[in-house]
């Protein structure tokens, strides 16, 4: 009798360390979180042509081809190389004409020779803002590529 009352115990024994375990998860390392610095819908365009000048030189328009645009900013590839160079206005074309003035967040160089800039748009007036935001949103929504 004390053998059965020993093999009971032992079994009840196994079955509540299985179900611990089944229970219990182990916790996965902490991965480091990446910061979205994007605050604002973004429209993919492929290869749109736009101009710009530099503060440091107005009279030169350079050249260059937009990748991703938003109300916020937009990707900006060209063969210039803008090292020191800070403000820039952009202009083109998406149904309306615009003239933005911006400012250049982060420059990398491409396979190429061409370069690869962030430009936050700054000082935005709400109107210009919003007519941007509708022609982005608008373009997205009939699925056409610029």
């Amino acid at each position: 009798m004390d053998t059965a009352y020993l093999a009971a115990a032992a079994c009840a024994l196994i079955v509540l360390i299985i179900l611990v375990r089944l229970t219990t998860k182990k916790k996965k390392p902490a991965m480091p979180t990446r910061n979205n610095r994007r605050n604002a819908f973004r429209l993919s365009l492929w290869e749109h042509e736009c101009t710009f000048t530099v503060s440091s030189s107005p009279d030169s328009i350079l050249y260059g081809s937009i990748r991703d645009i938003s109300i916020s900013g937009l990707r900006l590839i060209s063969y210039e190389d803008l090292t020191g160079v800070d403000d820039i206005f952009v202009n083109f074309d998406l149904g309306e004409h615009f003239s933005l003035p911006g400012k250049i967040e982060r420059r990398r160089r491409l396979e190429n020779g061409l370069y690869d800039f962030g430009v936050h748009f700054i000082a935005l007036d709400e109107k210009t803002e919003q007519k941007l935001f509708k022609i982005l949103w608008d373009k997205s929504r009939e699925k056409v590529v610029l």
